[in-house]
């Protein structure tokens, strides 16, 4: 039997209550580390994206693989790993963008996916991008023609298989900018990270041919990513290089391919480039109205018909209709998908509210 002193049991439970003392402080210690790291998580959360006009793509659409809801965060819409495609084809979408919110214009915009949707194109997704203040201002704020435009577009969106991409201009406005088209593009660029190539048509225009709009990006070798083994990724017959200018020029061409060259670490390296109108047969796929031969002229050949024929502004903003043999058939179909709107009324830029 070992007989302990007082003095060594006063020891062993001073040990005893220290041992404790210091599991419970170390205890404490982890719970509140644990908390903090929730907290810092939690700050640095990207705040809920606000409800948008995004639709529902095509069935075919990349988009529509990896979107099943509305509120969706960029970071959710980047693939860890690129989409599958048909090699042959690539992976493809018709893109139009609007900076102001012309009642007239975004009827033009629908009435092109309509067609698209109508005439089964073979290109998967059909983009519509705009500031995305046109969400967040109230209809009540609004002159009641864009209000009615923009509650179309929401359910054209729906019906035609159109996304929405609702572009934040901030940094631009922030810093004095006005938005622009060529600004607009700028920013939303991130949003073609799933894509070889995305071909813009100007609008208003009116298409005219699916299957030739579609030779566009599929009877010839696109630009793509550059690649020293492939001469078209940087020398190509069809396309030539044209670096878009934001800073410089406020609207686009008429017809424009971007393609993406690079993603890495979430950003995206494109190159903008304009069809060589000097290639025949290709060059003249989209045209101004200049491009339209009339049935009764003697030299007219409908596989000389252009595909999609954009149109242009006079200086008081209106699309010019002398010279447009097509400015008649256009506006007819604009109310088809824009019924109840007086698309001739005069709309000043300073009556929009955006």
């Amino acid at each position: 039997m070992v007989l302990l002193t007082s003095s060594t049991v006063s020891v062993i439970v001073s040990t005893g209550v220290i041992c404790l003392f210091t599991i419970v402080l170390f205890l404490s210690g982890y719970v509140l580390q644990q908390q903090s790291v929730r907290s810092i998580q939690h700050a640095l959360r990207p705040p809920p994206r606000p409800e948008s006009m995004i639709g529902h793509g095509s069935a075919g659409s990349s988009y529509a693989k990896k979107l099943d809801s509305r509120d969706i965060l960029l970071s959710d819409i980047v693939p860890d790993t690129p989409p599958q495609k048909d090699p042959a084809k690539g992976n493809y979408a018709y893109l139009q963008l609007l900076s102001t919110p012309d009642p007239s214009d975004i009827c033009s915009a629908i009435l092109f996916f309509k067609q698209l949707a109508a005439n089964g194109t073979a290109i998967q997704d059909r983009l519509f991008m705009y500031p995305q203040d046109w969400d967040l201002m109230p209809s009540s704020k609004l002159p009641p023609s864009v209000a009615t435009a923009l509650s179309l577009l929401r359910a054209a969106s729906l019906k035609y298989g159109i996304w929405l991409l609702p572009i934040d201009m901030t940094v631009a406005t922030s810093a004095g900018y006005i938005p622009t088209d060529t600004k607009l593009l700028r920013l939303g660029q991130i949003q073609f990270m799933q894509y070889d190539s995305v071909l813009y048509v100007h609008t208003p225009g009116l298409l005219l041919d699916t299957a030739k709009l579609d030779a566009m990006l599929l009877s010839r070798p696109l630009p793509g990513r550059h690649d020293k083994s492939r001469q078209e990724s940087f020398n190509n017959d069809a396309w030539i290089s044209m670096p878009l200018r934001p800073d410089r020029d406020a609207t686009l061409p008429p017809v424009y391919l971007i393609t993406v060259n690079n993603v890495e670490h979430g950003h995206v390296e494109a190159r903008g480039h304009v069809p060589n109108v000097a290639v025949p047969g290709f060059g003249n796929l989209v045209t101004g109205p200049w491009g339209v031969k009339s049935s009764d002229e003697s030299s007219y050949n409908s596989d000389e018909q252009p595909g999609y024929v954009f149109f242009e502004h006079d200086d008081e903003g209106h699309v010019r209709w002398a010279k447009n043999p097509l400015f008649g058939s256009w506006r007819a179909q604009q109310y088809d998908v824009c019924e109840g709107l007086d698309l001739d009324d005069v709309i000043h830029d300073d009556d929009y509210g955006l």
